[in-house]
């Protein structure tokens, strides 16, 4: 007859006792409140840093849109000399004096850019003083010069209509909407992650409940075979192998213990990970929802980042209008009005102010080589050109990114039902195995390799399901 109690009895129970131990204090620790996805993406949204640098860069496009309205400044214009000459005379009866000479100008200039119109106008003061002695006889002599003027400037070939005068203001106003789009798409990109990490979080507390329950559920048998091997009828290898499975269950949980412990600290920088916990709910309502709704294929030209290539485009082609048009000559049509009067004295010179001067012509200028204006206009072909071969590549990768998407997710989706399938037909193999097993029918390691079986196949289909969920946010990060 076989000896089967290769060992005392007493070691039998200490290795079971062993192999049922508590796990660790994070089984008792209570559960923490409830945190939604929606909840969670708020609180990451406001702290995340990225998502501010993001933010500054848009900031700092405005600020430069805000700084373009400079050129249509009114600006004040003024001067003010003194001059004091000494005069040189050759008719005897005279000698040599001073003239002393004031001179002021007060005035306002503005650029309006739609135009191109160059405005200013003002006061202009101009006062004599002769001091000249005549025959002995200081003559003083002081007159009076008062103006006021309106100055005209229209720029007719290379800014006619203000077409350079607004690039600056233009340029920038788009460039605030391309920064806005790719803050957007920097935005899903930063976020990509977190989002992520909400389920990996919710898939790391699943698989420690199911791991928990394979646990109770070894132990269940392996206190079984501790009850049959004192009661002779198991062996001590069934009584190892039983305290075995519950250890490797208790390895397996600590792994994913380990890992859940380093995504709770990487979000404890947002919030308290102790006192909050995900919502499986969650999972289960996202993997559903990508199931249902599917991958349908968004031509990449509904995508932001194929508008962000068209308002660059735009950009680039209006700059290359800009360029062109400063190969034009600067032809200016430039014209003056002025009211003044002459006086011994003032307030009566400044009340008449009779007199009109006016002056009305032309001016121009032209580098002859005009280097910089070629160059910008080839900058410009040039940026345009590696504009359309970026959209390009953009295509491409978009596709391919998105046909493997849905190539992957049709195959995971595929792997899923069956191994749901597979799982249920295990549970059904391992209920019998059981009842074989307490009818000394089947040997023991059948029943815990199919455990194993089991096990693996619940967590490799909770791992699947989360795949499916980062497929999904991977298409909405890809197709809006």
């Amino acid at each position: 007859m076989k000896r089967r109690h290769t060992i005392p009895v007493r070691c039998v129970i200490m290795i079971a006792l062993f192999a049922s131990a508590p796990i660790g204090a994070q089984d008792l620790k209570a559960p923490g409140k409830k945190i939604s996805y929606r909840d969670y993406i708020d609180t990451i949204t406001q702290k995340l840093p990225e998502l501010k640098r993001n933010e500054i860069q848009v900031q700092r496009a405005k600020n430069t849109l805000d700084g373009t309205e400079s050129t249509e400044d009114t600006f004040l214009e003024g001067d003010a000399t003194y001059t004091r000459t000494k005069q040189y005379s050759r008719n005897p009866f005279s000698r040599t004096g001073y003239t002393s000479e004031y001179t002021a100008n007060l005035g306002i200039a503005r650029k309006f850019n739609r135009t191109g119109t160059t405005l200013s106008t003002g006061l202009s003061y101009y006062q004599l003083d002769n001091d000249i002695n005549y025959e002995g006889a200081a003559i003083p002599n002081t007159y009076y010069y008062p103006s006021v003027y309106l100055k005209f400037s229209q720029s007719l070939l290379k800014n006619t209509f203000g077409i350079i005068d607004r690039f600056a203001k233009n340029d920038a106003a788009m460039k605030l909407e391309i920064e806005k789009l790719r803050r957007s798409e920097s935005d899903k990109s930063d976020m990509n992650y977190y989002r992520k990490l909400y389920f990996d979080w919710v898939e790391y507390l699943e698989q420690l409940r199911l791991i928990n329950e394979s646990i109770r559920n070894a132990r269940a048998l392996s206190n079984q075979v501790s009850r049959r091997f004192r009661s002779g009828l198991a062996g001590n290898d069934d009584v190892q192998s039983a305290a075995a499975l519950v250890l490797q269950y208790r390895a397996t949980y600590e792994e994913v213990m380990a890992s859940r412990i380093a995504l709770e600290r990487e979000l404890q920088l947002f919030f308290d990970t102790a006192q909050r916990q995900p919502e499986s709910s969650e999972f289960d309502r996202l993997y559903a929802m990508a199931r249902e709704k599917g991958y349908p294929r968004v031509p990449f030209e509904k995508t932001k980042s194929a508008e962000i290539y068209r308002l660059t485009k735009k950009n680039y082609r209006y700059a290359k209008d800009v360029a062109e048009n400063r190969l034009l000559p600067q032809l200016d049509l430039v014209a003056q009005v002025t009211r003044k009067a002459q006086d011994d004295q003032f307030s009566t010179a400044a009340r008449e102010l009779n007199d009109t001067d006016y002056y009305i012509g032309f001016s121009m200028s032209y580098p002859l080589e005009n280097i910089e204006s070629r160059s910008a206009v080839k900058e410009a072909e040039l940026s345009i050109q590696e504009i359309n071969n970026e959209f390009s590549v953009s295509k491409n990768g978009y596709h391919k990114s998105l046909d493997s998407l849905i190539e992957y997710s049709k195959g995971v989706e595929r792997v899923i039902d069956l191994k749901e399938k597979r799982i249920k037909t295990l549970e059904s193999k391992y209920r019998t195995e059981l009842k074989k097993y307490q009818q000394t029918r089947l040997d023991l390691q059948f029943l815990i390799n199919t455990a194993n079986e089991i096990t693996s196949e619940q967590i490799g289909l909770l791992q699947l399901k989360n795949q499916i969920i980062r497929y999904a946010i991977d298409y909405a990060d890809l197709t809006k």
